[in-house]
């Protein structure tokens, strides 16, 4: 009986990385940035801290991982203050693909280690061996030999913007080393090498004319070692770079087969010693989230998805699986992201939030205290306004934010921190001039809050004033904790996490920023007061300016905005429809022959800018649009194949008239750069089912090699297959698959949830009594005790979780292991010297166990 076909799985990875900062740092004070590679390649950099040996960063960065990767790179670099493109590296910090769930949501200091050309070995090499070869020897003996063919590389260092490699083959026994070498490859990380070397497996004489006199003698074939070492030479004043080599034992080959064929990881060279190595040379502090999805087909995740999906509609809400997972999970953060996706996804989450909402203040005894807590229900409302309301926050807050750097003025009003020369009276008078502003945007942004975040607050208010109908500010309390506290507030502290600004601030404008963030979150908690005393407030010289802040007149402005954004009518207002930047920066593009029919079409630098309206380039940030493309003219988005231009990380936008192609910075900005033009395009009406993924050259399309320029696209279109689409373009499958991950991993805690219910209704059964069960399966940093309403309709819900969780892992172990049956060890996808590339990590180490 056949074997069921394997189902379609996408493997699909992201990283949330927070880069803390530096410390003990050898080099001494100087100015210091750190940046992220994934296998070299920089994906992202942070802001330079100046004049400092412990440089504080406090940045975060997320994104999809869009292609295979073995080191995760941190690396400190020095920056020169005369010269400003010189720059020397500190150290790295490195770690493997398959060993990251080690530190996957863990905040810790990792040491540096120094950098060198063995440290930065990558790519991989595929090579022929073919042993056993008999060729007539120069006295007309038959000889021995072996053969190496040299096929290709692939993924090699770049170095210094250049990639011009060789490789050399290495024959080593006991009794001599020769050495041969290929051509060299020009401008290719993937070039393509394809020469065969041969060598005698017979001892050489040291005597001359002694060679073949008598029967020659065979080479130990156990002693004997192939090494195949690749080079760049593209740097004349450097010389020869190593990139990485490979050392193949003849005893490791299987001598019964022709042919050895096989592709394998470069590694560093083993016989350098006594490199240079200072034993502290700084440690860097960083928390990373590593993400490895295997999502299946939907009809995989249906039993499991609807279970969640009728959360809402559970009562008792503990009872619902979504609440389930809440409290299983260490961090509840983990749980609300997946959740609010999937709930929103499915146009649910008015629902979902306001049975939430509902069961915390059943819960709640003091109005004072309402969401103040990190619950599950306030988690996922902090998760969706980050979701749903950065486009809001960048049209309220981004010009008062860039006039305040701008301006770079000091705004402290701190007698005790005050520069020598600075006028407490002048700062205090700046910093009232900043909050005015900002208070005004705010209080005047109410009818440009987005609709589904008034829907959320208004079931907030509807369920706070329902619960405590005789508290009349609760209104306002109930959805001044979320706007002010925990999205206004930090979006003004921490701009760049907002996407606000590129760039962090500095010392000073952080200082006026912290200021003017302390100040809108105390005005967002004295709503319920009328008139405002500032006997609470714990630092004195914030005591002038909220004299002057802290009025009825400010009070009334936000009662009012919290009014708008909460009310039913305002709920179901049209959304704005302002242009917003959603993303720009510099990227190469090809000429797309507007002016010219017969033009050269060449590549230049251009500065890119996406809004909700339209995809424009220019010379740069600050110069007249070359060209403008309406959002709604754009009929697709897609990659290039490198072998169009022979160039990486490139993406076409295919307009009704013409083909415009870009080349991103890296393989993460190029997915960057298409998800969000994707999306934004998504909904138009005349979008391609097809189209061409090479380019149009030399009179035809080099995909299909039709000659018609006009000619219907040779390749389904992304999206192409998709009946409607939601307004959030959520992966539905892929936040299921993160639900069950989450469920999976936490399958002890399930367990003995299930046992002590189980235990629970026999005792009430028997003795008439029920009680609350203690969170006795839960890990530290949970609440004392879990209120389970209704002991067995919990209990149902956690055995219909589990049943589904064990048999989803049941499909996924016999995915892996079918696919680890069908992977040839030493094909390009598992090259010989990494164990780990297909199926690594956390995820290899729960299939083993399970």
């Amino acid at each position: 009986m056949a074997e069921p076909s394997i189902p379609n799985v996408r493997i699909l990875e992201s990283l949330k990385i927070k880069i803390g900062e530096a410390k003990n740092l050898y080099s001494g004070t100087k100015d210091y940035y750190c940046c992220i590679k994934l296998d070299q390649e920089e994906v992202y950099r942070t802001a330079v801290q100046e004049k400092t040996d412990c440089p504080f960063w406090a940045e975060e960065c997320d994104f999809g991982v869009a292609k295979k990767f073995r080191i995760l790179g941190f690396y400190v670099y020095e920056k020169d203050r005369l010269i400003k493109r010189l720059e020397n590296i500190v150290g790295k910090v490195a770690l493997r693909r398959d060993e990251l769930y080690k530190y996957h949501g863990r905040e810790q200091w990792l040491p540096l280690t120094l950098v060198d050309q063995d440290s930065e070995v990558q790519g991989k090499v595929h090579v022929e061996i073919r042993c056993g070869e008999t060729l007539n020897g120069d006295n007309g003996t038959s000889v021995n030999k072996v053969a190496v063919r040299v096929i290709e590389g692939s993924n090699l260092t770049i170095v210094n913007r250049h990639c011009d490699t060789f490789a050399t083959v290495t024959f080593l026994s006991p009794t001599r080393t020769e050495t041969k070498k290929t051509k060299i490859k020009r401008k290719s990380d993937h070039p393509l090498y394809d020469e065969t070397f041969f060598f005698e497996l017979v001892k050489h004489s040291n005597s001359h004319g002694e060679k073949y006199q008598f029967s020659p003698i065979e080479e130990d074939i156990t002693k004997i070692e192939l090494k195949i070492s690749v080079w760049n030479s593209s740097s004349a004043h450097i010389g020869e770079v190593f990139i990485g080599e490979v050392k193949i034992p003849l005893s490791a080959i299987d001598m019964s087969t022709a042919t050895h064929k096989a592709w394998y990881f470069l590694k560093p060279r083993e016989n350098i010693v006594n490199r240079s190595q200072k034993n502290d040379i700084g440690s860097v502090r960083v928390r990373i989230n590593y993400l490895e999805d295997h999502v299946f087909p939907s009809k995989y995740y249906n039993k499991l998805r609807d279970i969640i999906l009728k959360s809402p509609e559970i009562s008792p809400t503990s009872s619902s699986g979504a609440y389930i997972l809440g409290q299983v999970v260490r961090e509840r953060i983990d749980a609300a992201c997946p959740l609010v996706r999937l709930f929103y996804h499915h146009e649910q989450l008015t629902e979902f939030t306001k049975a939430l909402a509902k069961h915390e203040i059943s819960q709640t005894a003091d109005a004072n205290t309402i969401f103040r807590g990190n619950s599950l229900g306030s988690k996922c409302i902090d998760e969706y306004m980050k979701l749903e309301g950065m486009h809001y926050l960048y049209d309220t807050l981004k010009v008062n934010i860039d006039e305040i750097h701008d301006d770079h003025c000091s705004c402290e009003i701190d007698p005790a921190k005050l520069r020598d020369g600075e006028i407490l009276a002048d700062n205090l008078a700046k910093l009232k001039e900043y909050v005015e502003k900002i208070f005004k945007s705010i209080v005047d942004s109410a009818m440009a809050c987005p609709r589904g975040m008034c829907k959320v607050f208004y079931a907030l208010k509807e369920e706070a004033k329902n619960h405590f109908p005789d508290n009349p500010d609760v209104k306002y309390s109930a959805v001044s904790g979320f706007v002010f506290l925990r999205f206004f507030a930090p979006a003004i502290l921490s701009p760049r996490l907002f996407r606000l600004r590129k760039d962090n601030p500095d010392s000073l404008v952080s200082r006026t920023l912290t200021l003017i963030s302390k100040t809108i979150q105390t005005l967002g908690n004295h709503v319920k007061k009328d008139v405002l005393t500032t006997s609470s407030i714990k630092e004195d010289y914030m005591v002038p300016l909220y004299e002057s802040i802290l009025n009825a007149e400010h009070v009334n402005g936000i009662k009012m905005f919290l009014d708008i954004v909460s009310s039913s009518s305002n709920a179901n207002a049209k959304d704005p429809e302002a242009p917003i930047v959603l993303k720009e920066g510099y990227m190469i593009k090809r000429a797309q022959g507007r002016k010219k029919l017969f033009a050269v079409k060449n590549f230049k630098k251009r500065w890119f800018r996406l809004t909700n309206h339209e995809l424009t380039y220019s010379k740069g940030s600050d110069c007249s649009a070359l060209c403008t493309i309406a959002v709604d003219k754009i009929l697709a988005v897609e990659k290039v194949q490198e072998d169009s231009f022979h160039m990486q990380n490139m993406f076409q936008v295919i307009q009704p008239e013409r083909v415009l192609y870009v080349q991103a910075n890296n393989s993460v900005d190029e997915k960057q750069w298409g998800d969000v033009l994707s999306n934004i395009c998504r909904s138009n009406h005349d979008r391609l089912m097809t189209y061409h993924p090479a380019a149009y050259i030399n009179g035809e399309w080099m995909c299909c090699n039709s000659q018609s320029e006009c000619q219907e696209g040779c390749t389904p279109a992304s999206g192409s297959k998709q009946i409607c689409l939601t307004k959030a373009d959520v992966d539905s499958d892929r936040e299921m698959e993160r639900i069950h991950s989450l469920f999976l991993a936490n399958i002890d805690k399930l367990e003995k949830m299930r046992d002590d219910l189980s235990w629970e209704i026999y005792h009430s059964e028997v003795h008439h009594n029920s009680c609350v069960i203690d969170s006795v399966y839960q890990g530290p940093g949970f609440e004392p005790h879990i209120h389970i309403e209704d002991h067995k309709s919990c209990y149902k819900t956690v055995q219909s979780i589990m049943d589904e969780v064990i048999t989803l892992e049941q499909h996924h172990k016999k995915y892996v292991e079918r696919v680890q049956r069908e992977t040839q060890y030493g094909s390009e996808h598992s090259p010989i010297g990494d164990d780990n590339y297909m199926f690594g990590g956390q995820y290899g180490e729960l299939l083993t166990d399970r």
